[in-house]
């Protein structure tokens, strides 16, 4: 009986290895050069004005947060004369992208940021936090594979937020 399955089972383990190695591949790859990450053309009115993307756009997280992610994708856009910035940052699954959520927010909670929690909100079936800091109000949240964080003035906050959610469902 056992060498009726042992070929099977060894065809069958090494297509799982085969499958694994490809898969490991891939995910190296999209390590190594991200890719670009849509943003919208406008938030709450303000035009976009500048935009970094790809490898440049996941260089400048890294910078900020002083540590790697695996990022896979990712976008920084600027709108008006400052009046809103868009962070966008894709992982290879939906549970990385919360997981670095509940990091960013836990690592904040700590106090030692410029930014302060004003409150959680549920949007859409979605967990919005946001923050004050630096002269504007902070909103981050996960859609899907995807951590977007915005900084907008206070006047067009609202909105920008808003639209943000729409155009990341």
């Amino acid at each position: 009986m056992l060498k009726r399955f042992g070929p099977g089972a060894l065809i069958a383990v090494g297509v799982l290895v085969l499958l694994a190695a490809i898969g490991y591949g891939a995910y190296s790859e999209a390590l190594a050069n991200p890719g670009a990450a849509a943003v919208p053309d406008a938030v709450a009115g303000a035009r976009l004005a500048q935009k970094t993307v790809g490898p440049e756009a996941v260089a400048e997280v890294t910078r900020l947060h002083g540590k790697e992610f695996p990022l896979t994708s990712g976008a920084m856009a600027m709108y008006g004369n400052g009046a809103a910035t868009l962070w966008v940052t894709g992982v290879p699954a939906s549970p990385m992208a919360a997981e670095m959520v509940r990091a960013m927010t836990d690592k904040i909670a700590e106090g030692r940021s410029p930014f302060r929690p004003t409150g959680t909100h549920e949007i859409d079936g979605r967990s919005v936090y946001e923050l004050i800091g630096m002269d504007q109000r902070h909103f981050y949240f996960q859609s899907g594979s995807l951590v977007i964080w915005l900084a907008a003035d206070e006047a067009i906050a609202e909105k920008a937020l808003m639209e943000t959610l729409t155009f990341y469902p």
